[in-house]
């Protein structure tokens, strides 16, 4: 009986709790940065920025450094959907006097991102009824069907990837000595939803129709009964649990980057220092007098200037 509360628990409870703690901390993060001053213009770029009209540029200084609103868009737009800084990434050793390419952590990432992307797409339609036609092309493209069930590629190759991922923190050295806990945990738990969704999908039965009934109970605020929780097998409460447990999460690790880069001054600000002035939000605020008042600070020695026949008027 015990087990069936907890189950009641996972499916009817948890999910709610990670969904509030989600929403809160992540409206909390994004207020936060909106509201952080930005003091200096700090673009990051190493392209050629707008100067002098006989000075060419191309269409990657455009997008590498941005001057106008529509190009700083464009920046952000490849360092969404391509990661634009990360496919940049070189090492150069001046004892070794050549550049040495790392662009599988460009490679990798972007595999696990789009898996990840394509894998949620997928679980729509558990959530979903009727099923939307895309899932049906989705899964098509997705799934291999030599198999039995189709071996999904997108699940395979972002296991992969974060192993990939996950090694490079551990058997580098560099990477190995600024990684914290907090960065090996939301691997272990990511890995955890990966492990136990394909053992899920492969290895162990689960009743899919009363996976779809708790997850429509879920979004519809009307959670499933003890009935139907029992005709679930136990790895979809442990995936479960796992899935919850990262939502929870997210708001208090690395993860946030996906709302953080729109809010960073390195990325969404122009390269136009030459033709803008910044002004530091920080600097106290400038107030001016009029001549008038001018005058009568000074009034006396106004009077002396004109005295020797300089003109005392103020500038237009």
């Amino acid at each position: 009986m015990s087990l069936v509360y907890l189950e009641l628990f996972i499916t009817d409870v948890l999910p709610y709790i990670a969904g509030v703690i989600f929403i809160v901390g992540t409206l909390n993060r994004i207020i936060n940065w909106a509201k952080a001053p930005v003091p200096l213009k700090i673009p990051t770029t190493c392209a050629q920025q707008k100067s002098l009209p006989f000075i060419r540029r191309t269409w990657e200084d455009r997008l590498d450094s941005p001057y106008t609103m529509w190009e700083t868009i464009g920046r952000m737009i490849l360092e969404v959907f391509l990661f634009r800084s990360l496919f940049r990434n070189m090492r150069y050793w001046l004892d070794k006097q050549k550049g040495v390419d790392t662009r599988w952590l460009w490679l990798f990432a972007l595999m696990f991102h789009y898996s990840m992307l394509i894998i949620l797409l997928r679980h729509l339609r558990f959530f979903t009824n009727p099923i939307p036609g895309f899932l049906g092309l989705i899964n098509k493209l997705d799934g291999q069907v030599v198999f039995v069930p189709p071996l999904y590629i997108t699940g395979i190759l972002a296991l992969v990837a974060l192993f990939w991922l996950w090694a490079r923190r551990i058997l580098c050295s560099r990477e190995r000595n600024i990684s914290y806990p907090a960065d090996h945990l939301i691997l272990a738990l990511l890995a955890g939803i990966l492990i136990t969704g394909n053992l899920m999908r492969y290895i162990f039965k689960v009743d899919l129709y009363a996976v779809k009934e708790v997850a429509l109970g879920i979004v519809s605020f009307h959670p499933v009964g003890a009935a139907v929780v029992n005709q679930i097998g136990w790895i979809f409460f442990v995936h479960l649990s796992f899935v919850c447990v990262t939502i929870a999460y997210l708001p208090f690790s690395k993860i946030m980057h996906f709302a953080g880069v729109f809010f960073s001054p390195t990325r969404n600000m122009p390269n136009d220092n030459r033709a803008h002035v910044h002004v530091n939000p920080w600097n106290p605020p400038y107030h001016g007098i009029t001549w008038q008042e001018y005058y009568e600070m000074y009034k006396d020695q106004l009077d002396e200037i004109a005295e020797n026949g300089y003109k005392v008027k103020p500038e237009v």
